[in-house]
């Protein structure tokens, strides 16, 4: 188990181009730190949130097919890229809470989004804490009930000090601050949960699509199927024959193209 944790984050930044040229980038003050995030496209906003170590580069390949469509704000969340380093107080809730500032002062009342993973957990504790600012989701490879820690105990426990180094150095490509950012992601301490309520989920007013892979090597594929139960107006699609990043290749084009037709049709004030 712990070697496959490993290739899954390996999966996580790899591919990632950093050629794309943005239309705007910007260091602001949210939340306490220095968030960064790229803007691309004209339109409607449409927020893009990465996966636990990656960064907002981990987009590059889909901005193209979503920047013809919608104003796209590729994001470095807390701790990645060059958004400041993780804290003493990190926590799921804090990372949702610092998009919401980030879209107060983008003057953004209300948006769709895309989370993969951890960007999914935060989107997540975003839509339960202020559902009035979501117009929809799209949820790869999460849970509204998971604790990171339990994947790093016993022997699957790993550590900064154990990683490969050939992953270290891809981490250090995408993480700007150096060693004492990277370190801070493979934490054993941090506060990596997230645990919401069923009446929670309820309570979503907006469409959800729910993308999963069906030999999600994290969660499973239950996760996927609780949510799908539980949000009134989601829709759920299971990728065959595929892990925790279910929407790289082989699947990309098949997740621009479906990502595309759920965030562009006529109904969108629900």
């Amino acid at each position: 188990m712990k070697r496959i944790l490993l290739v899954i984050l390996m999966g996580l930044i790899s591919g990632q181009s950093f050629g794309q040229l943005s239309k705007k980038t910007e260091y602001v003050k949210v939340n306490g730190l220095d968030m960064y995030y790229e803007v691309y496209g004209e339109g409607e906003p449409l927020l893009l949130l990465h996966g636990w170590t990656q960064s907002s580069s981990f987009w590059s390949e889909y901005i193209p097919t979503y920047a013809k469509h919608f104003k796209v704000y590729a994001i470095d969340l807390r701790g990645h890229g060059r958004t400041s380093q993780l804290t003493a107080n990190f926590s799921i809730k804090e990372s949702a809470k610092d998009i919401l500032e980030l879209m107060d002062h983008l003057q953004i009342e209300k948006a769709k989004a895309i989370g993969l993973s951890f960007g999914g957990l935060t989107l997540l504790e975003l839509a339960s804490s202020a559902p009035e600012r979501i117009q929809a989701i799209i949820l790869i490879g999460a849970s509204h009930s998971y604790k990171g820690g339990e994947n790093n105990e016993g022997e699957n426990a790993f550590s900064y000090e154990t990683l490969p180094k050939s992953f270290v150095e891809e981490l250090k490509k995408i993480h700007y601050h150096g060693e004492t950012q990277i370190k801070a992601l493979f934490n054993p301490n941090l506060d990596y949960q997230i645990k919401l309520k069923d009446e929670e989920l309820n309570a979503f007013n907006f469409r959800t699509l729910i993308v999963h892979g069906d030999r999600d090597e994290i969660l499973g594929v239950d996760p996927a199927i609780v949510l799908h139960k539980n949000i009134p107006n989601s829709t759920l699609w299971i990728v065959p024959n595929t892990g925790h990043i279910a929407i790289t290749e082989p699947n990309l084009d098949a997740f621009l193209t479906n990502s595309l037709q759920f965030m562009n049709v006529d109904n969108d004030n629900n």
